[in-house]
């Protein structure tokens, strides 16, 4: 059974009426409202549904995303799976704030993070206990429902060099009283509702993502992370995708596991699963099995094409990059869009993506071969094989081992 993810957007526009920004909000349903009771969970579900399944240039098409996050986000080292290029903070107001949380928020400004005060100004109350972060903050929301006229309240804050984000516009008037009272970004139902974005999703088993963390947490050897992550397409495609969104992490384009995890680091690595944990649901079970079905597909193609691989140019590069190139092979399914669309979202290695796309190069063909050898095509198996300059026997060899490390595999 496939679940269905779902994520909202709302756009913030300028004084132009250009779109600078838009705000993500979670949903678990197709209606525009949800009630969150986690927001640990709402902020982890919110990141994931944006970067592995829709895509955050699809959502954002370049602009910043501005995302809720509570103290317990701000605190745990899984903010450092946001990347500050993309995103901006929006602390809610429920946040509790004592010397330790502004202490740790003014460390991530330090680091490039910006952040946003969510309706702030409520009450006298609210804006004293945010009165701290002040220095370290880039945009404060007020609420116009709550304040008819906000011309103070901007005036006291003057002296930071804060943005003012007017929310709740829903009437000309209220818009207009705004622009008067001197803000210069503006969200609300008198421009654009929220806009439902839903997506089929297939979340590997939680048990894989917690085996690998567990991995990293004690320090075991790269080969073994390696061993296991590789088992997982959906942990492959979307690290990939993490890589291309992290400024200074992507340098040369990507052709194995191993250069991946490298590039990461396992710090960055543990706090990017944890990520995934934190999104993760009790509903999530129910999709487990078809993730499964699509990765055990995807691991299969991959061992039968490194095993090839190697008959053809006794080259670990070259086998490295064949199993990546298996291992990507079902993307398409898990994550249903265009390899052409998905690869956007990745630095992966030219000839992968040639492979992926257009079936061209050695990689093309040996994943036309695997292909046919699942259809049993065999007049297209002898076909590929002769172009390749391998044998009947050396394909039954290649088989016999792929299918015994599958069938050792976890």
């Amino acid at each position: 059974m496939q679940l269905s993810v779902y994520l909202a957007r709302q756009p913030i526009f300028d004084i132009r009426g250009q779109t600078a920004a838009y705000e993500l909000l979670y949903r678990d349903t197709e209606a525009n409202s949800t009630r969150v009771e986690n927001h640990l969970h709402a902020t982890a579900r919110v990141l994931v549904n944006a970067l592995n399944y829709i895509g955050l240039n699809t959502l954002t098409k370049g602009q910043i995303a501005f995302v809720k996050v509570d103290d317990k986000t701000v605190m745990g080292e899984v903010v450092h799976s946001i990347a500050p290029s993309h995103f901006v903070l929006e602390i809610l107001e429920s946040s509790q704030l004592d010397e330790n949380v502004v202490a740790r928020i003014a460390q991530l400004k330090k680091e490039g993070y910006r952040f946003a005060l969510n309706h702030y100004g409520g009450d006298a109350a609210i804006a004293s206990r945010f009165a701290p972060l002040l220095p370290y903050v880039d945009f404060i929301k007020i609420d116009l429902s709550q304040h008819d006229d906000p011309r103070a309240l901007i005036g006291a804050l003057k002296r930071y060099d804060i943005t003012f984000i007017a929310e709740k516009v829903e009437e000309e008037a209220v818009y207009e009283r705004a622009k008067q009272a001197g803000f210069t970004l503006f969200q609300g139902y008198l421009f654009s509702k929220p806009f439902i974005f839903r997506k089929e999703r297939v979340d590997p088993d939680i048990s894989l993502i917690l085996q690998i963390i567990y991995l990293i947490k004690t320090n075991a050897l790269l080969d073994e992370i390696i061993g296991k992550f590789s088992e997982s397409p959906y942990l492959t495609v979307n690290l990939l995708k993490f890589i291309r969104l992290h400024e200074g992490l992507a340098a040369d384009a990507i052709a194995s596991v191993e250069q991946a995890l490298i590039l990461i680091g396992r710090e960055r690595l543990a706090n990017w699963l944890e990520l995934l944990v934190y999104a993760y649901g009790e509903d999530e079970k129910e999709g487990v099995e078809y993730a499964k079905h699509l990765s055990r597909q995807a691991t299969q193609r991959a061992y039968l094409m490194e095993e090839l691989a190697r008959k053809i140019n006794n080259s670990g590069k070259f086998a490295r990059a064949a199993y990546m190139t298996g291992l990507l092979s079902m993307a398409e399914a898990m994550f249903q869009d265009s390899f052409a669309t998905l690869l956007k979202q990745m630095n992966v290695d030219k000839n992968i993506a040639s492979a992926l796309i257009k079936r061209n190069g050695e990689l093309g063909q040996l994943l036309e071969l695997v292909i046919a050898v699942e259809h049993d095509n065999i007049r297209n198996i002898h076909s590929i094989l002769g172009q390749l300059y391998l044998s009947q026997e050396d394909l039954n060899a290649c088989m016999i081992t792929s299918y015994q490390r599958s069938a050792t595999a976890p």
